[in-house]
């Protein structure tokens, strides 16, 4: 039987060979050998060098020639492959219902929203377009003192986020379907943090084969990338508390943002995590900015 050693360098060398694309949420060919060979074997994702000498089972030889090929043959995200994916310093279950876990949000959260949020704590967190809900469930393992609310209007992104929801015990956190912001009561809510679909036509057209396993409703959003991004603002600028802060990921269509609103200030910020097209927006920018189109229809 050959070692940990010698199949991780193997794999990793099949994986460059692969013409793979590694956007989902590993660097490069080590990191995703590393994680294939460990889930192949059934050890924690969080295995040191300690192994690298002994001895790899049959077994897991025989499952990881079946994650290369699902892997380098069908170019399925290694997250789809193992069924787990970490973001941050959480680990959630992970499939084609949703988006692998990879938004550079976590940094934001990490930080305690800091500079931007001034509070002493947010009362109410909401992940908007939640998917697994990985962002949301960060925020509440960070901040247990604060109520988070998941939400997404896809019925199988949900289910889900809650059996991500469950597997975290945590008490502070709801799953509620929705159409964005829209069930949510004026000025009720301290922070968003929103990782919508904004994907623009053309780099739709050109994504790699990698994206195209994921769910199109959580990436495509038109021929800027901003269809929902519009209606995500209006509703913001009413949901938000005096205080609140919007942190918004566009991606590729920052430029389409900006140009969409000038008259508002989006601060674009440099996150730990990598990453770009994250800004964060204040209550007030927005209410001094868009002009009101209503009130939401319903409250929680």
């Amino acid at each position: 039987m050959a070692s940990f050693r010698d199949i991780l360098i193997t794999t990793q060398s099949r994986l460059e060979a692969g013409n793979l694309h590694f956007g989902h949420g590993y660097f490069d060919a080590h990191d995703e050998a590393v994680a294939l060979v460990l889930a192949a074997e059934g050890l924690d994702p969080m295995t040191g060098s300690e192994i690298l000498d002994a001895a790899m089972s049959d077994a897991g030889e025989k499952k990881l020639q079946y994650f290369l090929e699902r892997r380098i043959q069908d170019r399925l995200p290694t997250g789809y492959i193992i069924g787990y994916a970490a973001l941050g310093e959480l680990t959630f279950w992970c499939d084609p219902r949703a988006l692998v876990p990879r938004s550079p949000l976590m940094s934001v959260i990490h930080d305690g929203y800091s500079p931007w949020f001034n509070q002493v704590k947010p009362s109410r967190i909401v992940d908007v377009c939640c998917g697994g809900g990985s962002l949301g469930l960060l925020a509440a393992h960070y901040s247990p003192e604060s109520d988070v609310l998941l939400l997404d209007i896809d019925t199988d992104a949900l289910a889900l986020a809650e059996t991500n929801r469950r597997d975290k015990g945590l008490g502070n956190t709801l799953c509620v379907q929705a159409d964005l912001l829209g069930a949510l009561a004026p000025g009720s809510v301290d922070i968003i943090l929103a990782n919508p679909p904004y994907v623009d036509a053309e780099d739709m057209a050109n994504l790699p084969r990698e994206y195209h396993h994921e769910p199109r409703i959580a990436l495509a959003a038109g021929d800027d990338g901003l269809d929902l991004v519009h209606k995500l603002l209006q509703q913001a600028k009413d949901i938000l508390s005096s205080q609140g802060i919007l942190f918004l990921e566009v991606g590729n269509s920052a430029p389409a943002l900006v140009s969409s609103y000038p008259d508002i200030t989006f601060v674009w910020l440099e996150l730990a995590s990598g990453g770009h097209g994250v800004c964060a927006v204040s209550a007030s920018e927005l209410r001094g900015s868009i002009e009101l189109t209503g009130s939401p229809a319903s409250q929680v």
